[in-house]
């Protein structure tokens, strides 16, 4: 990335780079984009002594500096400010920076005493918060909304913007142009309506193109429950003793069912749905299945007290569920979906099959914003992806992220492999044939899957593209691998292969088979098995205790290539070895060689 430095009058006078040559570099660096404040924060650190030699560059590097760069395909202008903003040494500098005018963060706004009911832009006027500033408004979709608001002391120009927006139900960007030279050219402030889950986006994008996965780009998936402060019915007094008895209130979820109510000639609201899923009684049949709260309310009007009870209900009549996950570091600059790397704001599919319901429904699937990203140039290992505002989807309540869902497993289920053989795959004295059969099944299935083409091939070679081929023995002198490969959708998605021999001195040639303790297929990545090369010759068994053969093994990836470091690693003679999860992603080939010590 290349930093501008400019000057205290915004002239480009410097420039840092780590990949332009003869030019500064920096180090120690760390972006933050935060999604709640509308604003990010740099942090790097610049050597003065090279050589033991103080650089000229050093003259432009104070605290009257500003950087500008472009990251991400967005401009920023930094400032440095904070109660470190510069630390300096004989022999480095380092900065910490926001992308804030230093008006916002240091002038005071002053307190505001107000009846009427305004719009955001006159509070915004009235209080001089953005109107000696270089920043216009962009984007304003709170703008038809007023509010009455009121201020009893002072706080920050920034403090203040923010609570107003906040006080509009909205959240906000700063969006800043650079000149050619790296200049500032402008800064807008875009307001948008917050998100709420369904409607509004707020800040940021609706990713519908972009599903994460745990195994994949997300590392883990934790969940916290919680039920701190639970209840399910409240009895509900008004200020100065104001009572609701004689109003009736209900209130229906999404799907159509009554979920709180209060009837009239009760002082009591109810939420039923909870109660049924955590009664208070363990026999439901009797009793009080009730969790009760009795509280006194500052409203002196009945629909104040039914907004009030419904919104505590929505946060305390369930269990609290915290999620935590925890995105790979790599995916912070990774292109996902349709090609364009996670922006803070944008609201994305998170799913992990590594859990279960209690109707047995396999698959958590999550939704989330992000909200903050953290980078580092020179130390990428620390990049990370905060995200918030998780909400739970059932795979049910839409059929697209069904589908979806459906088609990812679908996807990560590998294929499974099988020859079948009409007459086995042994010759004696060049006569006979056998027919070779290529089968491919998904996952555990017991049906077989038609693939769109077969590829056999004989010692590396291929020889035909057909799900069955005929072997003569004719066409075997010793032994010959028998290979195919099976392509579904444009990729070869399985593979096998099987050795032909050709017996012509009337010995029984030596088979080797592999056993294994555990089978051959696993799931949710729970592999755990012992592999064992057994020896026969005559249909008995030799070689029990492994001192008449070296036995070498070989691994080929799910993709067809040779596994190099764990075949070095496996090279010692070993007749039975242990695979475990750590040895297999996906699908591997595992096969073994044999050959007499003496």
């Amino acid at each position: 990335m290349l930093i501008n430095v400019l000057n205290g009058s915004l002239k480009k006078v410097a420039i840092l780079s780590n990949e332009l040559p003869n030019a500064p570099s920096y180090y120690n660096d760390e972006f933050h984009d935060y999604l709640e404040q509308g604003a990010t924060t740099f942090s790097f650190t610049v050597a003065k002594v090279i050589n033991n030699q103080l650089q000229d560059y050093t003259q432009f590097l104070s605290d009257q500096s500003y950087f500008s760069f472009r990251k991400n395909g967005r401009d920023y202008l930094m400032t440095p400010s904070s109660e470190q903003s510069v630390h300096e040494t004989s022999t480095e500098i380092s900065f910490f920076c926001v992308s804030l005018d230093r008006e916002l963060i240091n002038e005071q706004a002053n307190s505001l005493t107000n009846t009427a009911s305004h719009n955001i832009q006159w509070y915004f006027d009235q209080m001089g918060l953005i109107s000696r500033t270089q920043i216009t408004i962009g984007i304003n979709e709170v703008s038809n909304l007023t509010r009455v608001i009121n201020y009893d002391a002072q706080e920050s120009k920034l403090s203040r913007l923010i609570s107003v927006i906040n006080n509009f139900n909205a959240e906000f960007d700063f969006v800043t142009t650079l000149n050619n030279d790296g200049s500032l050219g402008t800064v807008v402030l875009n307001i948008y309506k917050e998100n709420d889950g369904q409607n509004a986006q707020g800040v940021g994008t609706k990713r519908d193109d972009v599903r994460l996965t745990f195994g994949k780009n997300i590392e883990d998936v934790e969940v916290d429950v919680s039920d701190d402060g639970f209840f399910n019915a409240a009895y509900l007094t008004g200020a100065d003793g104001f009572s609701w008895k004689n109003y009736d209130f209900s209130y229906k979820n999404s799907d159509g069912v009554e979920e709180f109510y209060k009837r009239k000639g009760s002082e009591i609201a109810y939420a039923p749905l909870s109660a049924k899923m955590f009664p208070s009684q363990l026999k439901t049949d009797k009793g009080d299945i009730w969790t009760n709260s009795d509280r006194t309310t500052e409203y002196k009007n009945a629909n104040d007290m039914w907004g009030y009870i419904v919104s505590q209900f929505k946060q305390y009549a369930y269990k609290q569920i915290t999620y935590t996950v925890t995105p790979s570091s790599t995916l912070v600059n990774q292109l996902v979906g349709d090609g364009r790397p996670l922006q803070k704001g944008d609201t994305v599919i998170i799913q992990d099959d590594n859990y279960m319901d209690i109707d047995g429904n396999v698959g958590l699937i999550l939704s989330a914003r992000v909200s903050e990203i953290i980078t580092s140039d020179t130390n990428p290992a620390n990049n990370k992806i905060v995200f918030s505002n998780y909400k739970k989807l059932k795979s049910e309540a839409s059929s697209d992220i069904k589908a979806i869902v459906s088609q990812l497993v679908n996807d990560a289920t590998p294929y499974f492999a099988d020859i079948a053989t009409s007459n086995g795959v042994q010759f004696k004295n060049g006569t006979g044939s056998t027919i070779l059969s290529a089968h491919i099944y998904k996952g555990s299935a017991t049906t077989e899957t038609i693939a769109e083409s077969y590829e056999w091939s004989k010692d590396g070679t291929v020889v035909a593209n057909a799900q069955t081929i005929t072997v003569d023995a004719s066409g075997v002198a010793d032994k010959a691998v028998y290979s195919f490969k099976a392509t579904v959708a444009g990729k070869v998605v399985a593979s096998q292969s099987v050795t032909i021999t050709n017996v012509d001195d009337g010995t029984s040639p030596i088979n080797l088979v592999i056993e294994s303790s555990n089978g051959y297929q696993f799931k949710n990545n729970i592999i755990n098995t012992t592999f064992t090369a057994i020896l026969y010759q005559n249909n008995t068994e030799i070689d029990r205790d492994g001192t008449e053969f070296a036995y070498i093994w070989t691994k080929t990836n799910s993709d067809g290539t040779v596994d190099t470091a764990w075949n070095l690693a496996h090279q010692t003679s070993q007749k039975s070895i242990t695979i475990t999860n750590s040895d297999v992603w996906q699908r591997a080939t595992f096969d073994c060689t044999a050959e007499p010590l003496n």
